[in-house]
């Protein structure tokens, strides 16, 4: 299940986990819950918190429109690193980092 707790983002994220649900099907296995929170303190657009099969993403909620989408798509890459089993942390970034800007622009483009 896929849920947003803002509603001002709720059609987007869903067009983004579409999009990034028929690349990684991993994502459909697992509760995702997408919260937009102020991060500026912590200096980041999102990250991502796994507790069993339930991924919290918290997303930066001041975030341009391709800024939103480009986090969001990151952190379901890392959604499916959980899923898949990949632990370490600079695979896990290099991995996300080197395929969301590919991957922004594709769901540009098509979506």
């Amino acid at each position: 299940m896929f849920i947003i707790t803002d509603k001002r983002f709720t059609t987007l994220g869903n067009q983004i986990f579409e999009f990034m649900s028929g690349l990684y099907p991993n994502l459909t296995e697992v509760d995702i819950e997408v919260i937009p929170t102020d991060l500026t303190e912590d200096n980041v657009f999102g990250w991502t918190l796994e507790n069993n099969d339930q991924n919290e993403i918290e997303i930066h909620n001041e975030l341009t429109q391709k800024d939103f989408i480009t986090t969001l798509i990151h952190e379901l890459i890392h959604v499916d690193q959980n899923v898949r089993g990949l632990l370490d942390d600079t695979e896990r970034e290099n991995e996300a980092y080197r395929l969301e800007g590919m991957l922004t622009e594709r769901f540009m483009t098509e979506c």
